[in-house]
């Protein structure tokens, strides 16, 4: 069971510590974190969620998750990655973006190739990199296999040839 803190709207603790999955059923507010990772190339890595996912099956994503209980946003990141894809960074490693009220955003440079990452099969079908000019294209033109929301291009921007 992975339980997570309840929090308000604006990302304050209730106190309150549920199963991810109820909270995910209710759509209570909860600490998440989404995760960039940029080569060298100026491309994003994006991972396909699998077609058994309960929400967006098919679509592309950047590394995204709930934040645990009794664990810190970074912890929470680093974790993420380490499940999802396969990769292990330190702390350091993490390049703060911003938050919103809910979830906290970073970016890490990584230069791997798409068939060195060792996916969560039950999570992901595949990963691949994409220019970012490209993923900044689709979201403008409301192509929903992305779900990245079209206020966060301003990330994907700020990330560009960093």
């Amino acid at each position: 069971m992975e339980l997570v803190d309840i929090t308000d709207n604006n990302g304050i603790y209730t106190g309150k510590v549920m199963d991810r999955k109820k909270v995910n059923d209710l759509k209570l507010p909860h600490l998440e974190v989404v995760i960039f990772l940029i080569n060298e190339n100026n491309q994003i890595l994006l991972q396909k969620r699998s077609s058994n996912k309960r929400f967006n099956p098919n679509k592309w994503a950047p590394c995204a998750g709930g934040v645990w209980h009794n664990e810190s946003i970074e912890e929470g990141a680093l974790r993420e990655l380490k499940e999802e894809i396969g990769v292990e960074f330190k702390k350091e490693d993490l390049n703060f973006l911003t938050k919103d009220k809910t979830t906290s955003f970073y970016f890490i440079k990584c230069n791997k190739k798409e068939n060195e990452f060792t996916l969560q099969e039950e999570e992901l079908s595949c990963v691949k990199w994409f220019d970012i000019d490209e993923v900044i294209d689709k979201i403008k033109n409301k192509d929903n296999s992305i779900i990245i929301k079209e206020e966060r291009l301003d990330l994907l921007e700020s990330i560009k040839n960093k």
